[in-house]
């Protein structure tokens, strides 16, 4: 006889079954996502050695910027899942009730996360909560109308990009102090580290794609299709346009004033920074992908009891996320000899803490159905 799995999230079990199945791929996806994050961050404070070997290193960078889409991504595909009774109803209150589930949880993360940057100035947390506060503004739009928005954002950073510093003298990638309600909007929206315009493109795009019925294994592989060719079309446009030479590396005075790039180059490029549209679509690739191998690996039963440690892990990912600054950095900063950095101790510590964090969320779920964290926000916003 078969055994049924409880999903833990009865916000998250509306779904057609098997219920588990899907979720405990997303829940995957959130924990290789997590993965690559530590990858990020840890490499921050871990730097590399002049011996280290090239493909080591660019292993490593691959993850910039890639793992924190992937997460913002998921998110999105959580979201439509949160929203999808009032999909299957269309009731005012289902539709109430998802909207202030949406806003409060918002709220939530984002006096956390505002919170968190004292510690920690790349946080994403606020960034997310300010993500799932236009969701609760969005989430009734058709899917079309996502995947026009996720289209459009990007092309918006494009814009202000250009404009914004040269007229309004802004700074990009800092963490300002929030107690000038300006300075932290414009962070928020523009200037931050993940800001709406063009980070919450991928939110959107997880809100489109968690609409889809991804229990088929066909849309699997439709995802990571898709997931490929994003990332091949990005690659080939910036091939065509940098590396073949078609747009010229010509010094922004020589375009004419008011551009802030110091090459009209930068909007081809698929680096974190700054944020393109070609990033974008690379980043969105990368998430796609990410998603679709996780749930082909939790389709079926014996590879979800294998992997259901890392599943463990993907469900408390906000605590683990708070504990890998708090222990991990914290750790690296305090303990780890300067002499003693290198790319392959980055990997070392990395993988050490994601085997410590799977081994204590597997041991926390044996008595306890969410994390510490995640617990905290289900008592004070449910």
């Amino acid at each position: 006889m078969a055994t049924t799995t409880i999903v833990s999230d009865p916000s998250l079990s509306e779904i057609t079954a098997p219920s588990a199945a899907r979720l405990e791929g997303i829940d995957f996806a959130r924990a290789i996502a997590f993965l690559g994050m530590m990858m990020v961050n840890f490499h921050i404070y871990i730097n590399n050695a002049d011996t280290d070997p090239a493909w080591a290193t660019q292993l490593a960078s691959l993850f910039s910027g890639r793992a924190a889409a992937t997460f913002v991504f998921v998110a999105g595909v959580g979201t439509a899942l949160l929203t999808a009774r009032w999909r299957r109803t269309r009731s005012l209150d289902d539709r109430r009730a998802a909207r202030l589930s949406l806003l409060k949880r918002g709220i939530f993360l984002f006096i956390l996360g505002v919170s968190f940057r004292a510690q920690w100035p790349y946080d994403i947390l606020h960034f997310y909560g300010v993500y799932l506060a236009l969701a609760a503004l969005l989430f009734t739009f058709s899917t079309r109308w996502l995947i026009v928005f996720a289209i459009i954002t990007p092309l918006l950073f494009v814009a202000e990009y250009l404009a914004f510093p040269p007229l309004l003298g802004w700074d990009y990638w800092e963490s300002p102090s929030f107690h000038n309600p300006l300075v932290a909007v414009r962070d928020v929206f523009f200037t931050g580290h993940h800001p709406v315009f063009p980070w919450f493109a991928y939110f959107l795009a997880g809100m489109a794609v968690g609409r889809i019925d991804l229990h088929k294994p066909a849309n699997h592989w439709r995802l990571l299709t898709g997931g490929v060719a994003l990332i091949a079309l990005a690659k080939a446009i910036k091939f065509v346009a940098l590396d073949l030479n078609y747009i010229k590396l010509v010094p922004v005075e020589e375009w004419g004033p008011g551009y802030a790039l110091n090459y009209i180059a930068d909007l081809f490029g698929t680096s974190a920074y700054p944020p393109t549209p070609l990033y974008v679509m690379f980043g969105l690739g990368a998430g796609m992908i990410v998603l679709s191998l996780s749930l082909m690996i939790c389709a079926a039963d014996w590879r979800r009891s294998l992997f259901q440690p890392v599943i463990h892990a993907g469900q408390m990912a906000l605590t683990l996320y708070l504990a890998h600054v708090f222990i991990g950095v914290t750790g690296i900063e305090w303990f780890l000899p300067e002499e003693m950095e290198s790319i392959f101790w980055l990997y070392g510590v990395v993988i050490a803490f994601f085997i410590a964090s799977v081994i204590f969320a597997t041991i926390w779920r044996r008595y306890h159905s969410r994390g510490p964290v995640e617990w905290a926000m289900r008592r004070l916003v449910d």
